[in-house]
């Protein structure tokens, strides 16, 4: 009896879970799926959903979204790829943008040199995508280009709000801030020590020039004393010092040129970071 009445009990819950069965598998709902995954930053799974409805699902906005996903993670070449389906559609000009900064990220410092060669025009010519390019041009000199160009032709694509950082990066590459090995060497040689303060290794600096001025100090007292044995060790211990003395400085010189360039190169990839790459922050999760 015990039995029935569970039974019975249990039907109406049956038939109530079975007329609320929810299709994962569902177009629409894999799409509210990657929707979320997209708006929390995770796009390697967003793009594996979208990827697989896209063909079920026909939809501009879900093509722009999958060449996001790809750029994001780093797939330039998918993006670019998957941009063409995006040719005849409104988001036809924001995929071509896109797909620049997909080919200036592939090959950051030869970007200026391939431009010619690689992207000599744009379909319809739309002045947003070419004033865009112009701005990557400019970005890819500043960071390998040796060529001379002028600051106004550097500067020119930008917004007003964005001129001044850019300029200010045209002078720190036309006239860096670099040391001469061959001065700090030579001040070295006439001061032991000044070539490192010259690069502003105060500290080594003034090391060298008293280690240096020590050792001449006690090879000249123990020659004066007639302790020729005492005066030849400092005498070699203080021409070892001296001559490291001049290559150090030499060498600090050097390693202060490249963390100049390194810096710069850094300041400009995390400005074009904050810039977005100077496309717009697209609004798809309000």
């Amino acid at each position: 009896m015990k039995d029935i009445l569970t039974f019975f009990f249990l039907i109406p819950f049956a038939v109530y879970s079975q007329s609320t069965t929810f299709d994962f598998h569902a177009p629409q709902n894999i799409k509210k799926f990657a929707d979320y995954l997209f708006c929390q930053g995770d796009y390697l799974r967003a793009v594996e959903e979208y990827e697989s409805i896209k063909n079920i699902s026909l939809n501009d906005t879900i093509d722009f979204k999958i060449i996001l996903c790809y750029s994001e993670i780093g797939l330039y070449q998918m993006s670019n790829l998957s941009e063409v389906r995006l040719s005849n559609s409104v988001f036809k000009n924001e995929a071509e943008c896109l797909s620049l900064k997909n080919r200036f990220k592939e090959s950051l410092n030869s970007f200026y040199q391939l431009s010619e060669i690689q992207f000599p025009t744009f379909s319809g010519d739309d002045p947003v995508t070419l004033n865009y390019f112009n701005k990557l041009i400019s970005a890819s000199y500043l960071l390998g280009s040796n060529e001379v160009i002028s600051k106004e032709e550097i500067i020119n694509p930008f917004d007003d709000s964005e001129k001044k950082t850019v300029s200010s990066f045209y002078d720190m590459k036309t006239n860096p801030s670099y040391k001469s090995p061959t001065l700090a060497g030579v001040f070295s040689a006439v001061i032991p020590g000044s070539g490192k303060m010259y690069v502003g290794e105060w500290g080594d600096g003034i090391t060298a020039l008293l280690a240096t001025g020590l050792l001449a100090f006690l090879a000249y007292d123990n020659f004066r004393a007639n302790h020729k044995t005492r005066a030849w060790i400092f005498t070699g211990l203080g021409a070892f010092f001296y001559s490291g003395n001049i290559y150090g400085s030499i060498a600090a010189a050097q390693i202060f040129n490249a963390r100049v360039n390194f810096e710069f190169k850094e300041g400009i990839k995390l400005f074009l970071e904050q810039e977005n790459y100077f496309l717009p922050q697209y609004d798809f999760c309000n």
